[in-house]
Order: C-alpha cells, then sequence, then structure tokens
C-alpha cells in the first residue's frame, strides 16, 4: 500500500468525527512506522480532512473534520427528521444509522435555528400541542381512527375549527388540544359560538372529524394534516 492508498483508507475507515484515532494505533494497523503515519496526518490534516484534538498531548487524538452543513431543509422536513431519530436508531444497526447521523444532527441544528426565527409557525404549534402526547401509541391501541385523527392533527396544525361527531351529536371546538388521561386520549377546545364553553371528549367517543375552514362553511376541507 503505498503513501495515497494509505492516505485514502485512513480517510475512509478510520478518521470519525465522534472517536478519535491515535497514531500508536494506525501505525500497528498498517505496519508502519509511527513517524509515517504522523506524515500522513499531517497530509490529510492540510487538505482540511482531520484535525488534531490535542496536539501536545500523549497520545494525539485525531477525528475527522466535521462536514459544513450543505442539507438545505424546510423546517417541515427538519422536525419530521428530528420527530422520527430514535425510531430509525432503534430499528437500524449501528453501522448504517452513523452513515447517516450527519443528517438527523443537521436536522436537529435546522430546526433549532428556524424554529426560534419563526415561533409562531404551524410546525412550532402543532409541536407545542402535542409534544408530551404519543399519538402512535393512541392509533395502534384503535383509540381513535386514522381518518380522525388526521383531522385532529391538521386543525392543531392550521388552528381551524375541527368539527368533531359523536353518539350524543356534534360538536364544533376552536383551539384544539390534545392530552391523555389514565392512559386514553382526550381532546379539548372550545366550543365555537356564543357560550365558548371548554369541552373535553374521549377521543374513542369520536365516530368523524372534519377540519373547518370557518364557521360559515362547514364543508370539510381536503388539507392533510402537517
Amino acid at each position: 500500500m503505498n503513501q495515497s492508498e494509505r492516505r485514502r483508507s485512513i480517510e475512509k475507515n478510520d478518521l470519525s468525527t465522534r472517536y478519535s484515532v491515535t497514531i500508536p494505533e494506525l501505525a500497528c494497523k498498517y505496519g508502519v512506522s509511527e513517524n509515517t503515519i504522523k506524515s500522513d496526518f499531517i497530509g490529510l490534516e492540510t487538505i482540511g480532512v482531520a484535525y488534531c484534538a490535542n496536539p501536545n498531548g500523549k497520545p494525539q487524538l485525531w477525528f475527522a473534520v466535521q462536514p459544513s452543513n450543505s442539507l438545505d431543509m424546510t423546517l417541515e422536513l427538519a422536525f419530521a427528521l428530528k420527530y422520527v431519530n430514535e425510531t430509525v436508531k432503534a430499528m437500524l444497526p449501528d453501522e448504517i444509522y452513523h452513515s447517516i447521523e450527519h443528517v438527523f444532527e443537521a436536522a436537529q441544528t435546522t430546526y433549532h435555528k428556524k424554529r426560534n426565527a419563526n415561533h409562531q409557525s404551524k410546525v412550532v404549534r402543532f409541536e407545542r400541542l402535542t409534544a408530551q402526547v404519543n399519538l402512535s401509541k393512541h392509533l395502534a391501541l384503535k383509540h381513535i381512527s386514522y381518518a380522525a385523527l388526521s383531522a385532529v392533527k391538521s386543525a392543531i396544525s392550521s388552528g381551524n375549527h375541527l368539527l368533531i361527531k359523536t353518539a350524543s351529536g356534534e360538536h364544533v371546538l376552536e383551539s384544539i388540544s390534545i392530552f391523555e388521561l389514565d392512559s386514553m386520549l382526550f381532546l379539548k377546545g372550545k366550543s365555537a359560538g356564543v357560550t365558548g364553553k371548554i369541552e373535553q371528549l374521549n377521543a374513542c367517543d369520536i365516530t368523524a372529524a372534519h377540519e373547518l375552514d370557518s364557521l360559515t362553511d362547514w364543508r370539510p376541507t381536503t388539507r392533510r394534516a402537517a
């Protein structure tokens, strides 16, 4: 293995932004002197691939340079990736997850940056009003139907009114929020109209739900959940 091949191998197989590598380790791995590996690191540092975290340390700890975040994504995409990060991490082998982890790190950075710049966005409102509830769990337990949950999520995100049908009748609510009580899912909202009383409904009692653009238009909207 010549110098160019060894340096390409070090860059591809040994350097990491998370875990350090030392000169003695690679000297042993590649069967060359420590001075040779040190020269390799200096060469990789020159082209912006590697850096030493403790130049005066013994041993020196070398890392890969963190690539710049060239991933341009919307607040909505950043939120979605942030939301599924832990699920993806649990499902994939570590080796595969680490190869795409930078995408989730970029999403985290983008989300906080854009969230702070637009704290009144639909995404932020949705997160604020659903953060403490595991919607997937309630869907799996059939505490609410998929169609009804889609309408509820959309109304929370948009701030529109929600027409809810139960066995006892119809309810038109605004300022929708959701919460858990005794492991069940509940909806809370202000009754549209003169009284404006606060109503709470068990999601299991919902037979249908439709988002409404306004009280003067009782036709269900076709807007999808964010």
